[in-house]
């Protein structure tokens, strides 16, 4: 009986450092977990990020520090439906989930946000090896018609139209991140056009996260359209729209941009 009753008090007593230390168990298992942490609007290497694993919902201690090249390694985990999350001052804490098989090594690509100030609005594209690029379009609202900032027209975050395409991707993942540094009066329209390689939306891992200064306000990802967009024409992904400052989700496939380009205004034009 006494016997008993030290075994559940060391239970308890460990039960209890558990909760106070905020740890979480982790079965151990022998899936293999790897990853680039870079800066969503530069695309380049965050080093000092830390990545950890979170099982069940709940962040472990089982952790890693990105080197110079932004990566990091976890080890050891078990299979199934998981998660990580990565977090470095200045930068909105970040959530990525990931499913592990036992002996074998996943791999991950995630894009920190910088903070932001009040009244800014950051748009960030990630998306798997293939398709090879992805492409972000935005439509800034200005009088009669709109201004196009995608890859071939960057736009100005520091004068009109106050929104800049900071980083394009032509290989594959992303991010390929839009910043608007002032919202104007309109609506403003946002679109991933499918650009090049293969494979269908479904299968893309086409995400797009949208930012303000509180942090990771909305998620949008690809419609599960299992047809190849280069057969069937399918390659515009109307995402949303932001009227007055709320976002519309909108989430359709078209062979056709959602704002005409003969609407679209030159840099010149903008006042």
């Amino acid at each position: 009986m006494y016997k008993k009753r030290g075994f559940f008090a060391v239970l308890a007593v460990l039960a209890l450092a558990l909760s106070a230390c905020g740890g979480v168990v982790v079965p151990r298992g022998s899936a293999t977990l790897s990853g680039t942490v870079v800066d969503a609007t530069t695309g380049l290497p965050v080093q000092g990020a830390t990545a950890c694993f979170v099982y069940n919902g709940n962040v472990s201690d089982l952790c890693d520090n990105t080197d110079a090249n932004g990566e990091f390694v976890l080890q050891l985990l078990p299979a199934g439906d998981h998660a990580v999350q990565v977090s470095k001052s200045g930068f909105t804490t970040a959530r990525e989930a990931v499913q592990l098989s036992d002996g074998a090594a996943t791999t991950v690509r995630i894009a920190l946000n910088p903070g932001l100030s009040s009244g800014e609005l950051r748009i960030v594209l990630s998306w798997n090896a293939d398709p090879s690029d992805l492409d972000s379009h935005l439509w800034i609202p200005q009088g009669s018609g709109y201004y196009e900032v995608y890859f071939s027209n960057k736009g100005n975050c520091d004068a009109a139209p106050y929104a800049c395409l900071d980083v394009d991707d032509t290989t594959g993942y992303g991010p390929e991140t839009t910043t608007v540094s002032r919202l104007l009066t309109g609506v403003y329209s946002y679109a991933v056009h499918w650009y090049g390689g293969t494979g269908s939306w479904a299968a893309s891992g086409g995400t797009v996260r949208v930012y303000d200064a509180s942090g990771l306000i909305a998620t949008y990802t690809a419609p599960s359209n299992a047809d190849e967009p280069g057969a069937s024409g399918m390659v515009w992904w109307y995402v949303f729209d932001l009227d007055g400052g709320s976002l519309v989700p909108k989430n359709t496939l078209s062979s056709n941009p959602p704002i005409p380009s003969a609407v679209s205004l030159s840099q010149q034009r903008l006042k």
